[in-house]
């Protein structure tokens, strides 16, 4: 197949985590032709894409005339937003859905066949109105909601679970007087489960393998993307296990999480009373089948192999 045959699959967030992994995964199939997307292509990150023979296109993904030009003359497309770019959470929370939906519209317009779009539950309707404020589950939701209406040929949507890169970051790791390590994480126990998945490992096989696989197969359908459910105390256990220093598990409450600002906001502490109350991936049998995702991918990653290679002993 010469290279003009070869499928062109735009990449969104190609220096970010997700569609990082996705571009590296696609590049090492040398079978598509792979336009990442950047808002600064001459960022270091978007200049070693290049280098490679990726074509790196400049775009702005709330800019109509950027998108148009991103998705042009292209066969794929796999999307994700930045609900937790600082001109989103920072500026307007419902623009990350606006996005979302400017760029199906632009994808029906311009003629593309498939659409790979990476969503989440949407939380306030599942949760019965309890929990409306995790914008960046529902927004994304709702934009999933209006790619399946609007007529694009092939939709097909990716649920990523909790990053294990996140262990450290939304659950702070806070190292005591006495060589302890607490794990941080609001009002999750010992005996709560988060789905869990190496990010930049695992989510561009995953997605590469539906490429290949091909929209008839996948078409419509939801695709979660998590190695394991894995408990709280599984968690500490296994950083202990990797590290040899002791973990353990500091449940915050609504007093507690105050010490940690960036926590201390309606978007997360609803987000984790969701996944306490009914799970990170809500009440869709089709999401929280995880087991699709080791069909697809034998070798994903657990979080013990994970948490071996990231804090291991030195």
């Amino acid at each position: 197949m010469s290279q003009k045959q070869k499928p062109l699959v735009v990449v969104s967030g190609a220096t970010g985590a997700q569609g990082g992994s996705v571009v590296n995964s696609l590049l090492e199939t040398g079978r598509y032709r792979i336009r990442a997307l950047s808002r600064n292509p001459d960022s270091d990150k978007a200049k070693a894409l290049a280098s490679k023979g990726i074509e790196v296109v400049k775009c702005d993904l709330s800019v109509k005339e950027d998108v148009k030009n991103a998705l042009s003359g292209a066969d794929i497309a796999w999307i994700v937003t930045n609900f937790w770019d600082q001109t989103i959470v920072g500026g307007d929370v419902k623009e990350e859905e606006r996005q979302g939906k400017l760029i199906a519209d632009t994808a029906k317009e311009v003629g593309l066949n498939w659409l790979i779009y990476s969503s989440l539950p949407d939380s306030t309707t599942e949760s019965g109105g309890k929990y409306p404020d995790v914008i960046h589950f529902t927004g994304k939701n709702h934009v999933e909601q209006y790619i399946r209406n609007i007529g694009i040929p092939n939709s097909t949507f990716v649920y990523l679970s909790f990053y294990s890169q996140n262990i450290g970051s939304f659950a702070p790791l806070v190292t005591k007087d006495n060589g302890e390590v607490e794990l941080c994480v609001p009002y999750l126990e010992e005996t709560d489960h988060l789905p869990l998945v190496d990010v930049n490992s695992d989510t561009g096989p995953i997605v590469a393998k539906i490429i290949e696989d091909g929209p008839d197969k996948w078409n419509g359908k939801k695709v979660p993307v998590a190695a394991e459910y894995a408990t709280m105390k599984h968690i500490v256990d296994t950083l202990t296990k990797a590290t040899g220093k002791t973990y353990k598990l500091r449940t915050l409450n609504d007093e507690t999480i105050k010490e940690f600002a960036f926590l201390d906001n309606n978007e997360l502490k609803q987000m984790f009373k969701w996944i306490k109350d009914f799970g990170l991936f809500g009440k869709d049998e089709e999401v929280k089948d995880i087991s699709i995702t080791k069909k697809i991918h034998p070798n994903i990653k657990t979080f013990e192999q994970y948490a071996l290679e990231t804090y291991g002993k030195a």
